[in-house]
């Protein structure tokens, strides 16, 4: 069943690649982008697994190409019908732009990503607080959850792009939940838009370079390689972006915008800031000297899907903890924190002390600076060698230093506002991760940019040679594919994608050991109280823990292992009384209710909660209990299994 998904993700990218005449590298980022902007809709309307009807739909649209070339009389009324297809030989010009290097590298390597981190954990704490907790409630779900649904509610704006492509992929297991298919997922979404950065390679280079393409994230950060990170994402399609803006030459109109419109809509339900990125993007297009009406719907086509995401979040009170901080700060509360001058000069040393993918190699493990300075130094040596051409070296060059000014101060600004009371920042090797991802839409985004320009012209090198019979242009291309192997090859981590791909396993029980630490006996309790119980999977239920009331590291755990079913926690104390249990009831916005015994007064605490529950039991602690509020009365009915 789930071959359905990818057979009719290629089949789409091959027919746009036809009909367009256009790479399909390019067309399976397009197709790519498609997938989720449907799957992003069908979550909206609590029907993710349609997107097998419309693969199916796909998948019997071609089969009637190939009826229409190879069975169908010409005379027939049916042959009028799908006459534009039948002299076209869409089907064997299909095959041929699905049979190329690139194409069948990207599968492969796939493949093998998929089978090599199928095993793997979650370790990572964004991955343990966010995204692999909601991707987890998408996969028993098959939606978008409802009001105060969200399993993350400290981070329920947060846009769904990469917890929508992990769905297709933890698809391959549908009866059983398996966590490292979530790591496939991931892979998958960034190698489909870093798919056009080798459109313009010819095919008996194709294959290697889709190779180092896939490893250029790797300089940049290494959170990749035991995580999922947004912001490495967001930083692929930026770049992708960035290149599609470029590339304009040779383009039907229809193609070039609907291009950006589909890449931008991505961008902007990758992650919240997303809206940044989009925003020079646009800058990025006018600053080329382009006037066009295209822009215009390819603006409204991309922004409305980034409104559609604020009004649906508004609907069903998703708001995230750091958007309604950055609100709150906005509108006058926002005092410069103490340690300002600290974090600035850690955010120095984080810029030139550190290697950006935090591991070391025998190559070069290069800082967040050095890696600007090349990328403004390639951009000297591009313009110098004619590689980029003279009109534009002036408004490429004040874009990339116009973004990267404007996008490293807004990361300063974050950490000491923000992330003010985050300490962990008063460190330098802290400091080089948290820039290394949140700039990674530069980084990424330039070296995609620059590379993908001067992929595009060594290709132009090769047709004048063919053309003329000149071998200098011949070697023209060829040094520009060696810089940028010998760039990619010295730079990467290489102890990153050892682990990624092999290495995990030798801390795998160790790793399993601290989760499941991490989870107190209550959690254990509460996860098994919860459990089998369909009806709360998007239903939020409070669990009022008893004991000191600093559990949130152990409720972020807990959180992620009852997943689908979203938890809230409050601190049941001595002191409770029924009217502070009602308000914490009525605060939480909860639809269950979940108490822990309290370690002292367990009975008299039993009591205050009898007083509100219904029913001929008496109150119990360690079970799910349905809340029913009418006005300011709550009362609490027992919920049974079977």
């Amino acid at each position: 069943m789930w071959l359905l998904i990818p057979t009719a993700f290629f089949l789409t990218a091959s027919v746009l690649a036809v009909k367009f005449k256009e790479s399909i590298c390019d067309t399976i980022a397009m197709t790519g982008a498609m997938q989720i902007l449907a799957l992003y809709l069908l979550a909206v309307i609590g029907e993710m697994r349609a997107i097998y009807v419309i693969a199916l739909l796909i998948i019997a649209f071609f089969v009637l190409i190939i009826y229409a070339e190879h069975c169908i009389k010409e005379a027939s009324l049916a042959s009028k019908v799908v006459n534009i297809n039948s002299k076209k030989r869409v089907f064997r010009r299909c095959l041929k732009v699905f049979f190329k290097p690139s194409v069948i590298t990207f599968i492969l390597v796939l493949t093998a990503v998929t089978y090599l981190t199928k095993d793997q954990i979650f370790t990572w704490w964004d991955d343990i607080n966010f995204w692999s907790s909601d991707a987890k409630q998408l996969f028993y779900v098959n939606r978008f959850p409802g009001k105060y649904g969200n399993v993350s509610p400290e981070f329920g704006d947060y846009p769904p792009v990469t917890s929508l492509f992990k769905w297709v992929f933890l698809q391959i297991s549908p009866g059983r939940y398996i966590e490292g298919l979530q790591f496939a997922g991931y892979f998958a979404l960034n190698a489909v838009f870093l798919m056009p950065l080798v459109k313009a390679v010819r095919d008996k280079l194709s294959a290697p370079a889709t190779l180092l393409a896939f490893m250029v994230p790797g300089i940049v950060n290494g959170i990749i390689f035991y995580g999922t990170p947004a912001d490495i994402t967001m930083g692929i399609i930026y770049g992708a972006l960035l290149y599609a803006i470029w590339d304009k030459r040779d383009h039907a109109s229809l193609f070039y915008y609907g291009r950006i419109a589909l890449y931008a809509a991505v961008l902007f339900l990758t992650k919240s800031v997303g809206i940044e990125w989009a925003l020079f993007a646009l800058l990025f297009y006018f600053m080329l000297g382009y006037k066009e009406r295209g822009i215009i719907f390819a603006s409204l086509f991309s922004a409305s899907f980034y409104g559609s995401w604020l009004l649906f979040c508004l609907i069903n009170r998703r708001v995230a903890k750091a958007t309604g901080l950055g609100i709150k700060m906005a509108t006058g509360s926002y005092s410069v924190p103490a340690n300002a001058l600290d974090k600035a000069r850690y955010f120095f040393l984080g810029l030139w002390t550190m290697p950006m993918h935090a591991d070391h190699n025998i190559t070069f493990d290069l800082p967040i600076g050095a890696v600007i300075i090349l990328i403004f130094a390639a951009f000297i040596v591009m313009v110098k060698k004619g590689i980029i051409a003279r009109e534009q070296a002036k408004p490429i060059g004040i874009f990339l230093l116009i973004s990267a000014i404007i996008s490293h101060a807004i990361i300063f600004i974050a950490h000491i506002s923000l992330f003010q009371a985050e300490d962990q920042y008063l460190d330098a090797f802290a400091m080089t991760n948290s820039i290394a991802r949140y700039g990674a839409p530069f980084t990424i985004g330039g070296i995609y940019l620059l590379a993908g320009m001067a992929f595009t012209k060594a290709r132009r090198y090769e047709k004048l040679s063919e053309k003329s019979d000149d071998p200098d242009n011949n070697k023209k291309a060829l040094l520009i594919y060696i810089a940028f192997a010998a760039f990619v090859l010295l730079t990467t981590d290489y102890k990153g994608m050892y682990k990624y791909l092999a290495g995990y396993r030798t801390e795998l029980a160790e790793n399993k050991t601290y989760n499941g630490d991490m989870i107190d006996d209550g959690g254990e309790m509460f996860i098994e109280a919860v459990y089998g119980h369909r009806d709360l999977w998007g239903h939020r239920v409070l669990n009022l823990r008893s004991g000191e009331s600093n559990h949130w590291v152990h409720d972020t755990y807990i959180s992620k292992e009852a997943s689908p079913v979203p938890a809230v926690y409050d601190t049941l104390t001595e002191a409770d009384t029924v009217a502070t249990i009602c308000e914490k009831i009525s605060s939480s916005h909860a639809e269950y209710l979940f108490a822990e015994a309290p370690s002292v007064g367990e009975e008299t605490m039993a009591e205050t909660f009898n007083t509100i529950t219904e029913g001929e039991e008496y109150f119990k602690f360690w079970k799910i209990y349905r809340i029913e509020k009418s006005g300011n009365d709550i009362k609490l009915y027992p919920v049974y299994l079977y």
